[in-house]
């Protein structure tokens, strides 16, 4: 069903229909809460925890949710029927859902035991089923602002946008597994579908043009803060062994995010997954994620065990947690804050 909300409600609705500017003046919802998960569920025997981990969110009622990706296993098969459940799942949340796309959702699909599907194929699959309208996923609904709506990007129907307030939040699929780029070898034989970095390129450049897009809209609408999601976990995964790949498929995505957020005088938040490892921290840096050399193969700087003194201290990263850790976490957004975004974990009863 559509979104029908009174008085505050009403600000959600509205500001993702406005333009950003117009949407800055609606004042009137300055405190809310949203709920952040993902990678799950991870195979059948985690579906009841998973479901009551949706019961939970149901009742706590935040504004929204979002699904950062990885809604099934990397060994669970991508057949159409696993995409209908998930899609059943996602309309037993009460509140609207965004979604971004995870790697396990298409890139892996190509693995045997996945089913052995090309992945392109699984990406349209995906496309057609959650992202056929404007609006959000979940059993109530809120109109998005997608960037297909630009004929430049009619193809990127999952990159979203939500103004709400002057919080601004943005989706864009970005997956695990090096982000398809050089996806060679799966599980050390020869990926019979990789396509030379066809489709990887083309996304690559959508995306950081959304990136782009989405802070140029919270700059417009006086946010204070900005929250990006996206699968990847960018920094530890910078560039992924075993795939086949020399180059980072994040390299240009980070330098775009880095440049960005030192410019914005608010707060920038990333929520991803990826690696299963709860947290919320600040890793991001004038060099990390990177690497050593910007020509010839990528060596990744490594992890900085201290602080090197160029921290970038108005990026928050948040990492939902996943797999065998099913359990969410709760954003707390204040716009009437100099810091909008604060985040807890909420442990679900009985997982």
């Amino acid at each position: 069903m559509k979104l029908r909300m009174k008085n505050t409600h009403c600000s959600l609705m509205i500001a993702a229909l406005l333009p950003a500017a117009l949407s800055a003046q609606i004042g009137f919802y300055n405190n809310f809460d949203i709920a952040l998960l993902g990678d799950m569920p991870y195979g059948a025997a985690r579906e009841p925890a998973y479901e009551r981990l949706i019961a939970d969110v149901n009742e706590y009622r935040p504004l929204f949710a979002v699904h950062i990706g990885d809604t099934k296993s990397g060994s669970t098969a991508c057949d159409d029927s696993q995409a209908a459940k998930t899609l059943g799942y996602f309309k037993r949340f009460q509140v609207p859902m965004i979604y971004s796309i995870g790697d396990n959702e298409w890139t892996d699909c190509m693995r045997t035991n996945n089913g052995a599907f090309d992945p392109l194929g699984r990406l349209g699959l995906i496309r057609r089923t959650f992202f056929s309208t404007n609006d959000s996923l979940g059993n109530t609904v809120v109109p998005l602002i997608r960037q297909s709506d630009d004929a430049n990007y009619s193809t990127y129907r999952e990159n979203a946008m939500l103004v709400v307030g002057t919080a601004t939040f943005v989706s864009i699929h970005m997956p695990g597994s090096n982000n398809n780029r050089e996806y060679k070898t799966v599980q050390g034989a020869p990926n019979k579908f990789y396509d030379n970095d066809l489709e990887y390129t083309a996304r690559n450049a959508a995306n950081i043009a959304w990136l782009r897009t989405a802070f140029r809209t919270a700059k417009d609408n006086r946010s204070s803060g900005l929250m990006i999601f996206s699968q990847a976990n960018v920094f530890e995964n910078f560039l992924v062994s075993g795939l086949g790949a020399t180059h980072s498929g994040f390299t240009d995505f980070v330098a775009a995010l880095r440049e960005e957020t030192q410019k914005f005088d608010g707060q920038v938040v990333m929520v991803s997954g990826d690696t299963h490892y709860m947290r919320i921290d600040k890793p991001l840096t004038k060099t990390y994620p990177g690497c050593v050399s910007a020509q010839g193969d990528c060596t990744p700087v490594a992890l900085p065990l201290e602080s090197p003194g160029d921290r970038i201290y108005n990026f928050t990263r948040v990492e939902v947690p996943g797999d065998g850790d099913v359990h969410w976490i709760v954003g707390h957004v204040r716009l009437n804050q100099r810091n909008p975004f604060s985040f807890e974990f909420r442990l679900v009863p009985g997982n």
